[in-house]
């Protein structure tokens, strides 16, 4: 039976006024949030935003560089920070569809958060929130739907750092926004000991949670190009990738990983999966049914949205892999694929 997430009536919008909220995919998010409201919840502190020369002028300034690898765009992360805003960009969370803005995080977790948006142009916007967990930017880059630190739902401006209410939760991973303006994401038991997580469809407008799938231990979700889902799962005793249909009961077996297996990515039309093996380094599978394959050490894989190559970190670093092993390229600090749904953070 669906889990009723009971949103309240009346949306907030802590910054802006009444400043218009545009789609996350698509026009029907904007009629579900104006006619069915939101949740309530603590709103953001109020956002900052910086100029190129204003957050040069404060010593501390995000460079984003990019890298076109193997047709593929690569986004570096090169932040140069002072000391009052030591850890501002420690964590990676999310890169813009078109490649021009990351946001990160300066720490992960329940304690209260600053989350930033970095621009090519240098300008950055910043938004203290009550911890923050997981962000992913909406198909049209200006918005961004975050996960707190208590599993709550916010649809953040891009620009101005306005904030909206979508959920109560608790909820967990990078939420993933369907045409229709629904999220597929993790509903767990709660942030700090989720025993229980499982793949859910949530329609902001009503507050309800309806479950995609039995299982108990979801991890990863991954949207594929057909419309279904791909999502990695702990069993006993091994980890398994599965695709499910949105509606139907039951799912289709695609890779069982065996035990140790964490950070799943899978490539858009399900056929690659790559995997992290605990002390054992990064393994590919090619096709449905193949066996996997070592192609050394690393961790954090994540394959690029053409499925040709695979971006690892290593060391305080990370590499673009050919899928035969070899290095394609290597990069200081932390970097993403722009235009990848199918990585697992």
């Amino acid at each position: 039976m669906p889990a009723s997430l009971g949103a309240a009536k009346g949306g907030r919008r802590p910054h802006g006024g009444a400043r218009p909220v545009g789609s996350l995919a698509a026009a029907p998010l904007i009629l579900v949030l104006l006619i069915g409201g939101v949740a309530s919840a603590d709103p953001p502190s109020a956002a900052i935003r910086l100029s190129a020369a204003d957050a040069a002028r404060s010593g501390s300034t995000i460079d984003l560089v990019r890298h076109v690898v193997a047709g593929n765009v690569v986004l570096q992360v090169l932040p140069t920070l002072g000391s009052e805003a030591a850890g501002l960009a420690a964590n990676l969370l999310a890169i813009s569809p078109d490649g021009t803005a990351a946001a990160l995080a300066d720490r992960v977790g329940e304690l209260p958060g600053l989350l930033t948006v970095a621009r090519a142009d240098g300008s950055q916007l910043r938004v203290q929130l009550p911890g923050l967990v997981a962000a992913r930017f909406a198909p049209d880059g200006g918005r961004l739907v975050v996960v707190d630190g208590r599993g709550s739902l916010w649809l953040i401006d891009a620009e101005s750092g306005d904030a909206l209410a979508l959920g109560d939760g608790p909820f967990l991973g990078p939420p993933i926004v369907a045409a229709d303006g629904s999220l597929v994401l993790l509903s767990v038991s709660s942030v700090e000991a989720p025993y229980r997580s499982r793949l859910v469809r949530f329609v902001p407008s009503s507050g309800v949670a309806t479950p995609l799938s039995a299982d108990e231990l979801v991890y990863a979700a991954f949207p594929l190009t057909d419309g279904s889902m791909a999502f990695a799962a702990h069993e006993p005793g091994r980890t398994t990738v599965r695709r499910i249909k949105i509606g139907e009961a039951t799912s289709q077996l695609l890779a069982d990983l065996g035990p140790g297996a964490v950070n799943v990515t899978v490539s858009g039309d399900g056929r690659t999966i790559a995997f992290e093996a605990a002390g054992s380094g990064i393994f590919v599978i090619d096709r449905p049914g193949a066996r996997p394959r070592r192609l050394g050490d690393g961790s954090s894989p994540c394959l690029a949205p053409d499925s040709s190559a695979l971006l690892v970190r290593r060391g305080t670093g990370s590499e673009v892999l050919a899928l035969d092993g070899s290095t394609l390229a290597t990069l200081d600090g932390t970097a993403q694929f722009s235009g990848s749904a199918g990585c697992s953070s």
